[in-house]
């Protein structure tokens, strides 16, 4: 503290005198006068140091927010958020999380890419990812990286609400980035690409290990675990512009979007059969009323019944009038 203080030691030695002087009754003029004059000369030499610390502040300020915008460019923005805005101490642990995660990727685009020069390629690849993070942004999803054409993102660390609703918010940003991409497929066509490119999507939810990974010299802020994998298998499985979400997922969402029955699908990496479900759309208020009854693999049962058309009392005279009638 003594060492911040002694850039101004000087100036507070002559304050004291000068505070001092005024006490005194019988004081001559001419040494008051003298101090007033000292006074003066050493307030103008304060005041021209405080004017280069306060300029000297403002520099490093600005260096400081151009650093930390750039910074912003390279982590998630509510990890960034997180960093740069909590007063308390931040510390991103490993930890097991249940969490919701989305990959997607633009079907054969490996083809397309080939066939661009590079300069178009970076400008096409870049005008598609910065339309789809936005997008990520505005559903709170955490972008996790990009790989090529490729993007995930996922929901529920660093910012927890429930499981439903990081599956709610991941399929309803999922759904609008393929509304995007009908608007980016006129503008790409109109730009002189001639196919037209279609993404594939996929969603799973599950418990996963999210936090630091890395080395003494270069942490990563990332997940790891059997949901990220089977999120990346039902992207590939995926044909283009659909959307498959895993059984759990589905147990959250499906109540707000219209989804086909389920399937069972063969992904690489996985022994057994992955139910899968399709999202087709989100739900009207009137398919509130639609019941559906899917089992049809196990027990050749695919029931789907609208209680806004029917009551209940018809659908169980129906019911009976089946186990009334005669077998043939």
């Amino acid at each position: 503290m003594e060492k911040e203080d002694s850039i101004f030691s000087k100036e507070e030695e002559i304050l004291k005198i000068a505070e001092s002087l005024f006490k005194q009754d019988n004081v001559d003029k001419e040494i008051v006068l003298k101090e007033y004059r000292n006074l003066v000369k050493n307030y103008k030499k304060l005041l021209r140091q405080t004017k280069t610390v306060t300029r000297v502040s403002d520099n490093q300020q600005r260096k400081l927010n151009r650093i930390l915008e750039r910074l912003g460019r390279y982590v998630s923005f509510q990890l960034f958020k997180k960093i740069t805005h909590e007063k308390e101490k931040v510390e991103i642990r490993t930890q097991r999380k249940k969490l919701t995660v989305f990959f997607s990727d633009l079907k054969d685009f490996s083809y397309t890419s080939s066939h661009m020069e590079g300069e178009a390629l970076s400008e096409f690849l870049n005008s598609y990812l910065e339309t789809m993070t936005q997008i990520v942004i505005k559903w709170g999803g955490t972008l996790d990286k990009y790989m090529g054409d490729a993007i995930m993102v996922f929901f529920g660390d660093p910012e927890f609400t429930s499981d439903e609703d990081h599956a709610l918010r991941c399929v309803s940003m999922a759904l609008e980035m393929r509304e995007k991409m009908k608007d980016l497929r006129k503008k790409w066509y109109d730009a002189g690409y001639s196919e037209p490119l279609h993404f594939r999507m996929g969603i799973a939810t599950g418990y996963c290990t999210v936090g630091n990974f890395g080395s003494s010299e270069r942490m990563d802020y990332t997940i790891i675990g059997t949901p990220v994998n089977l999120a990346s298998r039902l992207e590939t499985a995926a044909e283009a512009d659909e959307l498959f979400i895993s059984h759990e997922t589905w147990s959250y969402v499906k109540n707000k979007f219209m989804c086909e029955p389920p399937q069972k699908l063969h992904l690489k990496g996985f022994h057994h059969q992955i139910l899968a479900h399709k999202v087709l759309y989100v739900k009207k208020e009137e398919e509130d009323n639609i019941f559906c009854i899917e089992e049809f693999e196990e027990r050749g049962v695919n029931i789907k019944i609208d209680f806004s058309k029917i009551s209940k009392e018809e659908i169980l005279a129906m019911i009976n009038s089946l186990e009334t009638k005669p077998k043939s």
